[in-house]
């Protein structure tokens, strides 16, 4: 098994993600087929209401780990459980890492110019959707 500390972690809910207010974190890969990684985060108690209605839903992360600087992970999977503690609310996740094309962003830019984009709203639309890891849709 690996571990990873988590360093910035958001949920998707429907079109936008909930930046959750990350007090300590860690993801563990189990090194296994199917739901292989358990996300382990402790987050501020103001998110409890928010979150109760998504406990036992499949969710969408964005996982930052070692350092800020890092690309976000994509992972799908199961909203397991949510606990109060003394700093706040723990939250259980198991899913899978959701791997994307090598050729990612160089698909985008293309994407983005054929929409139009361009200058600082083809750099500012670019650095969004890099950071949100959308899949790209195309009209094929």
């Amino acid at each position: 098994m690996k571990s990873f500390k988590i360093v910035d972690i958001k949920m998707q809910h429907e079109n936008n993600y909930i930046i959750l207010d990350l007090l300590d974190g860690i993801i563990i890969n189990k090194e296994a087929d199917k739901d292989s990684w358990i996300v382990e985060v402790a987050i501020s108690g103001d998110f409890k209401d928010i979150l109760e209605e998504f406990v036992g839903t499949e969710v969408t992360l964005l996982i930052r780990i070692t350092r800020t600087s890092n690309q976000p992970a994509l992972f799908e999977g199961k909203f397991l459980e949510m606990n109060s503690i003394n700093s706040g609310i723990s939250l259980l996740f198991i899913g899978d890492i959701i791997q994307q094309d090598p050729n990612y962003a160089e698909n985008l830019l293309e994407k983005l110019m054929e929409e139009n984009y361009e200058g600082d709203a083809l750099l500012n639309e670019f650095k969004a959707r890099m950071d949100s890891k959308d899949d790209i849709k195309t009209s094929d």
